[in-house]
Formats: structure tokens, C-alpha cells, sequence
């Protein structure tokens, strides 16, 4: 494998934190309807001040990323710690943090259940970013 290299965005920026929306979404190895009219749904866009566009671009630079890290292998590792690790570094405020964990949850039920893939995956953010589960549900 080769080296984490990430098309690079700002902290914080709409980019990144599309950029964790994407890999969850592909975590499981395909992307459904359901999730992403969720995010549509929810007025993710709108929050975060891009539009379809822009996503689609970040979609498409995360999965250049992926196939680049994948190099010669026959395998990607969708939920390679180390490459959640590197999705995840650049959101560093933790109120986008809590706001990612809560829009994950509803993508992940959004197309009637919780693959194994993106429960690990999820565990791996919750756990990098110090969330407890329970505490979603409480006001920021």
C-alpha cells in the first residue's frame, strides 16, 4: 500500500467534513439512494453551504484517493483505521464532530439498516473523536 495521501482541503472546511460523509457512505461498499437523499433531507448542503456540485467533486476526489491507496492491490481497505484516521484528522471543532456523528446515524439507517462495515466504522469515529454515543441525543 502506499502512503495516506489525501486530496488536501482546510480543517474544518465544507470539504472535509463532506469528505468523512462520503467515506461513511461508501463504507459498506455501496452507495444507496436512501443516503444520499437523506443528506438532502437533512439541508446538509445548505449548512455546510455547498451544493450538489461541490459534493459530487469531493465524492469523486475521496474515491481518486481511495483507488491511489489501494495502489497495485487487489484489496481496498474501506475501513482501514489508519485511513479513517486520515479522513478524520482534518476535523478538528468539535461541535462538527458531534454534527457528523448525528448526521451519520440517520444516513446509516437511511437505507433500512446498519452494515457491519459502517458500525465499524462509526465505532472508529466515535472513538477517535471522544463521543459518547448517549450524548448525541443531549443538546450542544
Amino acid at each position: 500500500m502506499s502512503t495516506l495521501e489525501l486530496t488536501p482541503y482546510p480543517d474544518n472546511s465544507a470539504e472535509a467534513l463532506l469528505r468523512v460523509i462520503t467515506l461513511f457512505i461508501v463504507s459498506d461498499g455501496e452507495v444507496a439512494d436512501g443516503e444520499l437523499e437523506v443528506l438532502d433531507d437533512l439541508g446538509v448542503f445548505e449548512t455546510l453551504g455547498v451544493d450538489h456540485n461541490r459534493f459530487a467533486e469531493v465524492f469523486d476526489a475521496y474515491c481518486d484517493d481511495l483507488i491511489a491507496h489501494a495502489g497495485t492491490a487487489h484489496y481496498v481497505g474501506l475501513n482501514d483505521p489508519s485511513w479513517i484516521d486520515a479522513v478524520l484528522a482534518p476535523i478538528t471543532e468539535v461541535s462538527y464532530r458531534r454534527l457528523l456523528a448525528r448526521i451519520l446515524l440517520l444516513v446509516a439507517r437511511a437505507d433500512g439498516h446498519f452494515a457491519d462495515s459502517e458500525l465499524a466504522v462509526y465505532r472508529r469515529i466515535l472513538e477517535r473523536w471522544e463521543i459518547d454515543l448517549d450524548s448525541l441525543a443531549e443538546a450542544d
